[in-house]
């Protein structure tokens, strides 16, 4: 199968039809203080979906535990991200963390999946999982922020760099203590051929996520209180 075959297109398309139908009907029809009811649901089900991928990832190699265990940035956050929505305010630090990384991880696999090419059928549960728990995990982010239940602020903004530097220790001690061979992609490049290693990636990463947090501020704040401003004026 394809990247950007008919069948991961198809699926894009009908990915974001059915988000902005959904992101719609919750800002039509739920109120703001009920809107953890709909957080909550999508990160129960992004919790299943993460543990259904991962025992078909575990089941496809060794089918032991070691294998099930998450040994990507993604499959990281696919656990991280729900536990965190279900159990924390939608303002902490460790909230922005998870809603920014998770949607990063969830962005970028999302449009460009590369574990589609080796699968015939994207209906297979293997790629299918993985595609709908990567969806689920852009979904919540949007929305979390287009729904106004998560406020992002840049005085949360260190709760990103700080993260990965935590996933990256966890990337070590897989590689060296448990006998995974490339958790976090600390041993080789995410696109083999590239200069796309870890650390240049998490840049990027932190580079968007900046970004982000300034649109954010620019659509919903006045001028004179964005962070940029307020920086340049001391």
């Amino acid at each position: 199968m394809e990247i950007y075959g008919i069948e991961h297109i198809l699926y894009l398309v009908i990915s974001i039809i059915l988000m902005s139908g959904m992101i719609v009907l919750a800002k039509l029809f739920v109120p703001k203080e009920k809107m953890f009811i709909v957080m909550k649901v999508l990160a129960g089900i992004g919790l299943i979906l993460i543990v259904i991928n991962r025992i078909v990832v575990a089941k496809s190699r060794d089918g032991d535990f070691q294998s099930f265990l998450p040994d990507t940035y993604c499959s990281m956050m696919g656990f991280i991200l729900p536990i965190v929505v279900l159990l924390f305010k939608p303002n902490t630090k460790i909230f922005q963390f998870a809603i920014f990384a998770g949607m990063i991880g969830g962005l970028l696999t999302l449009f460009y999946t590369d574990f589609l090419v080796y699968f015939d059928n994207i209906f297979n549960i293997h790629p299918f999982t993985g595609l709908l728990y990567h969806t689920n995990m852009f979904f919540m982010f949007l929305v979390a922020i287009i729904c106004g239940y998560h406020k992002p602020t840049f005085k949360n903004w260190s709760s990103l760099p700080i993260g990965l530097a935590f996933l990256v220790v966890f990337g070590v001690f897989g590689n060296n203590v448990i006998g995974q061979t490339n958790n976090m992609y600390l041993n080789a490049p995410l696109i083999n051929g590239t200069i796309f290693s870890w650390w240049f990636v998490g840049i990027l990463f932190i580079i968007l996520y900046t970004i982000i947090l300034q649109i954010y501020e620019m659509v919903t704040l006045p001028k004179q209180e964005w962070s940029v401003n307020k920086i340049f004026k001391k």
